[in-house]
């Protein structure tokens, strides 16, 4: 009976070392962990009177030998995650393209210029101008007229479309006009409007009004011819833009004659702008002393081959 209680007692003891050990072992083998202490096991209470067991009487047991608990590496630490930065409500920032450098061998692009559209050039309207005046009465060829002079009771003679226009400086011998075919005294065609003087002082001459365009220029040419005085000749072209009929009138403008070489034809023209739809053209021709021309009868004069051009304005 006393070996029998010894042995569970000696069972109980083994039982709760290797419970120890074991507990240990589980312990080593959690990380970092602080073993649980296991709570004193209250012996359960022995029915009846335990009688102290001498030392002397009990069987020496035999010694335990410890179990080698193998040593467990440490558990590796896994590095700490680096703190992500906390999120923010502002949206980031846009990347900013590369630049790209041109290419060293190709010149930049040259941006297309866009131009306006350019106006169709439109051909200004042809000006209506009024035909030339020439030939016909204005070469003086449409014959002549018989004019009374108011001096000396004489007949003289005026190109048709022409009037005469006069100055006498002395009564008793005043200048006369006549029709010319004399052909080296003739400009063009067969006639020629002469002013003879013979020894005569005075001045004469023929005129006539024409209609024009206000505001278009008109270019006036005649031809005229005369003899050498010893008192020298005056040879005029006269414009009235007003359209007067009146030689000593201030509204005449006289231009000498651009060429005075005597004994050939010489030219004048001039070039007006019209004012009013009237003008008058004027030929005119002083001899201011009664004297020769070298035996010769001295400052005859002839007017032919007139002409009036509109040009526009």
């Amino acid at each position: 009976m006393m070996s029998k209680s010894v042995h569970r007692i000696a069972l109980c003891l083994l039982t709760g070392c290797l419970l120890l050990l074991l507990s240990g072992a589980a312990g080593c083998l959690k990380p970092q962990s602080n073993p649980v202490p296991t709570p004193t096991k209250t012996p359960r209470p022995v029915r009846g009177t335990v009688t102290a067991i001498p030392t002397s009487v009990l069987p020496e047991l035999p010694s335990a030998t410890p179990i080698p608990i193998p040593t467990l590496p440490a558990a590796a630490t896994e590095p700490a995650s680096p703190t992500a930065a906390p999120a923010t409500a502002t949206e980031p920032a846009p990347t900013a393209s590369p630049t790209i450098a041109p290419s060293a061998t190709a010149p930049p692009a040259t941006p297309a210029v866009t131009r306006p559209p350019q106006p169709t050039a439109v051909a200004p309207a042809p000006v209506a101008t009024l035909p030339p005046r020439r030939g016909g009465s204005w070469d003086l060829e449409e014959g002549f007229f018989a004019w009374q002079s108011p001096h000396e009771g004489f007949t003289a003679f005026v190109a048709n479309g022409w009037r005469p226009l006069s100055k006498v400086y002395d009564p008793a011998a005043p200048p006369r006009l006549n029709e010319n075919k004399y052909p080296p005294n003739i400009h063009s065609g067969e006639r020629s409007q002469e002013i003879s003087f013979d020894w005569r002082s005075g001045e004469a001459g023929i005129l006539r009004t024409v209609e024009v365009v206000p505001g278009h220029r008109y270019v006036i040419e005649a031809w005229a011819k005369y003899m050498p005085s010893e008192s020298g000749l005056a040879l005029y072209l006269g414009l009235d833009l007003g359209g007067g009929d009146n030689f000593a009138a201030g509204s005449v403008t006289w231009y000498p004659w651009r060429d005075m070489t005597p004994n050939q034809w010489v030219a004048t023209r001039e070039t007006v702008r019209a004012r009013g739809g009237r003008m008058t053209i004027l030929l005119r021709t002083v001899h201011p002393l009664a004297a020769d021309g070298g035996n010769k009868p001295g400052g005859n004069t002839m007017f032919d081959d007139v002409s009036v051009t509109d040009v526009g304005p």
